[in-house]
């Protein structure tokens, strides 16, 4: 007889991340508690102690320990479930969100795929230095089967991602054929991507291209632009408009017909228009003073549309600026 919160993993189960799998069995317990009982020790499988984000293989035994002593009462009501009465909420560190959850973000929702609004100040997925609290986190809270989807377990449904101080459109697949469809599609160049970027300074043409490639910079810890004839980096390609101009400041339309890191506010340093709030690519003793954009990164992905993997329709989606653009002009 299986012992109380003590299970083994059936193959219909494997492949979810262990606290997705304990919050379906321990429906006492919201998912933030028993997150937080995990980070305190208390998720073991195959007898050894194990992280959020744990997943699961066909056979594993798995156990849920929490502690009786000096505990708080997880499920009751907390301070973060009241300012999500607020219409916000926190962060697995602290930090306020300004969205109450994921269903707030979202644009447009189907079957096989969602897409959402990101706010800017959360990541999209983890990575080596912050593992909870991120868009995935929530997007699999809000849709669990999702955890299965794609092929990193730690980014699932995710075919492109926007950086943690971007804001704006992403598409986010919700099955298996929905994620190869996109994911072919943004690796063909059919989808298109649009964005807005407040930046210091002018380039040198009301429109142009940017061709630098792209890749790891040498001497600092970001990316960096490289001579289009180099051999180092990877190819980009980046399209920039001039929308308004005012005195030190430039709103521009970038579309990129390249995915690359840090693309759009690499190809802008390089050009000597760093972005509005970069505080990765502009340096504190530098002529351009990181002021006025409420502590955000002025980037947006305001525009794009794709195919829809089964019906092969067009899907377009425009968001209205963030109003921290217009309060520059």
């Amino acid at each position: 007889m299986r012992m109380k919160n003590q299970w083994k993993i059936k193959t219909s189960d494997a492949g979810q991340r262990l606290d997705v799998f304990l919050a379906a069995k321990l429906t006492d317990l919201t998912r933030s508690a028993i997150a937080k009982k995990l980070k305190a020790g208390a998720g073991f499988v195959n007898d050894k102690k194990a992280t959020v984000h744990a997943f699961l293989k066909a056979g594993d035994k798995v156990e849920f320990r929490p502690s009786l002593k000096h505990e708080p009462d997880l499920s009751a009501p907390s301070d973060s479930a009241q300012d999500d009465k607020r219409g916000s909420s926190q962060d697995a560190k602290g930090r306020k969100r300004p969205f109450k959850d994921v269903k707030s973000l979202i644009v447009k929702e189907t079957p096989d795929w969602m897409v959402i609004n990101k706010p800017a100040g959360i990541l999209v997925h983890p990575d080596a230095n912050e593992q909870d609290g991120t868009l995935v986190d929530l997007l699999i809270a809000h849709y669990p089967p999702l955890a299965k989807i794609g092929e990193d377990p730690s980014r699932p449904g995710i075919v492109h991602r926007l950086d943690r101080d971007v804001s704006g459109l992403m598409v986010v697949a919700k099955t298996q054929d929905a994620f190869d469809g996109l994911k072919k599609q943004f690796a063909q160049r059919k989808t298109q991507k649009y964005y807005l970027a407040l930046v210091h300074g002018a380039p040198p043409q009301d429109e142009g291209e940017i061709k630098f490639r792209i890749g790891r910079s040498k001497t600092e810890a970001r990316m960096a632009a490289i001579p289009v004839n180099s051999t180092d980096g990877k190819a980009a390609w980046s399209h920039y408009k001039i929308i308004k101009k005012k005195k030190n400041f430039t709103l521009l339309e970038v579309q990129i017909m390249s995915g690359r890191t840090h693309q759009i506010r690499a190809h802008l340093f390089a050009l000597n228009c760093p972005i509005v709030g970069d505080q990765l690519y502009i340096k504190q003793n530098s002529k351009f003073k990181i002021q006025n954009s409420g502590g955000r990164l002025m980037l947006q992905s305001y525009k794009m549309s794709f195919e829809d993997p089964k019906t092969g329709k067009e899907q377009a989606f425009e968001l209205k600026p963030d109003p921290m653009f217009a309060s520059f002009f």
